[in-house]
């Protein structure tokens, strides 16, 4: 008890209260009728800070006694109960699907399209859809001899997206043989289509509307035997149908959230069978024709067209396809230059 005496002795700061000296004396050991006899001997500043903070203490504690309460560290709360996960649909599947191209393009557009994500995509949905395109590229097949029985095509697996998004329609290119080395016909092709579409008056939205979208298609064919190309064709640019062009028995469009059979890319490889057609050919695959054909689109071309271009390579294997394309918002600013519009209205 001697050091209690002389550490009641001393002033206290003004910053500590009378709680040091009640923990020392707890420490001590100093219960009952001597801790009694130890607080009862305080100074008078001591007391009157134990009974200032009396009626604190207590506020205080009955204010945090819900929150004591509800935290029941006595009885840990059991675990939520897992919630029943009905079987996924074919619809669950798609929006997925969706979820993940629109990801990965905004990713892409943001250059934070890492490694990671990547693979996870193309294990996902790219591998899929390749797999049912290199079945439609397959010249061998009976389907490849025989006219439709739809006039669209039916494929469970490319109707879950509108599109591979834009580095990996790039890639599809790649890994199909579509895309020609160097592109040398991009250059021709972007300044034919964006003159068009500025002298359409096409307006520069944020998004990209079918009906605005143009393609350019250049061609050399030869059908039969002979030295000289039968057509060719150096520049011809293509709009959106604005009727729903006639039923096709050899380039089915996929139909994803609308109908997309008026695409700008599909009317322009209808027009090259009309060319064959109309120079005495056929479109099948043991047909005599040979030569190439590039296509250019002013956007990304959807799944529906991806899927066109692998039905044109089977029905003429002896034809190169090649396609090409830029980005809407690559046009979009092209289009929205006012130097730009005034040289296409001058000449």
């Amino acid at each position: 008890m001697r050091w209690l005496r002389r550490l009641q002795r001393l002033r206290p700061s003004r910053f500590i209260g009378s709680a040091l000296f009640a923990a020392a004396a707890a420490a001590a050991g100093v219960v009952g009728a001597s801790g009694r006899a130890w607080v009862s001997l305080g100074s008078p500043w001591t007391l009157r800070c134990l009974r200032a903070r009396r009626p604190a203490g207590a506020v205080l504690q009955q204010r945090l006694r819900p929150a004591i309460a509800a935290l029941d560290l006595e009885e840990p709360r059991a675990p939520p109960e897992p919630r029943s996960r009905r079987p996924r649909t074919e619809r669950d599947v798609a929006n997925d699907v969706v979820f993940g191209v629109v990801a990965v393009e905004l990713l892409f557009n943001h250059d934070r399209l890492d490694m990671e994500v990547g693979n996870a995509f193309r294990r996902a949905v790219y591998e899929p859809v390749m797999d049912r395109l290199r079945v439609y590229c397959d010249s061998t097949t009976s389907e490849a001899r025989n006219p439709a029985k739809s006039w669209r095509l039916q494929d469970r697996v490319l109707e879950r997206q509108f599109s591979l998004s834009n580095f990996f329609t790039g890639e599809a290119g790649l890994d199909l043989g579509m895309i020609q080395a160097g592109q040398p016909m991009l250059p021709a092709a972007q300044l034919n289509c964006r003159k068009l579409v500025v002298g359409a008056g096409v307006e520069a939205t944020d998004d990209p509307v079918s009906s605005a979208l143009a393609a350019w298609m250049a061609h050399q064919l030869s059908v039969g035997n002979v030295e000289v190309p039968t057509s060719e064709c150096r520049t011809r640019p293509f709009g959106y149908a604005m009727e729903k062009p006639g039923v096709s028995e050899w380039l089915l469009p996929v139909f994803v959230e609308h109908d997309r059979s008026s695409h700008a890319e599909r009317m322009a490889l209808l027009s090259v069978g009309d060319v064959i057609e109309d120079a005495g050919g056929k479109l099948h695959p043991d047909s005599k024709i040979s030569g190439s054909v590039c296509v250019y689109a002013t956007h990304t071309p959807c799944i529906s067209c991806l899927a066109v271009f692998c039905q044109f390579k089977r029905r003429l294997p002896g034809v190169n396809l090649y396609f090409c394309f830029d980005t809407w918002g690559d046009n979009k600013r092209w289009i929205g230059d006012s130097g730009i519009k005034q040289i296409v209205q001058e000449e």
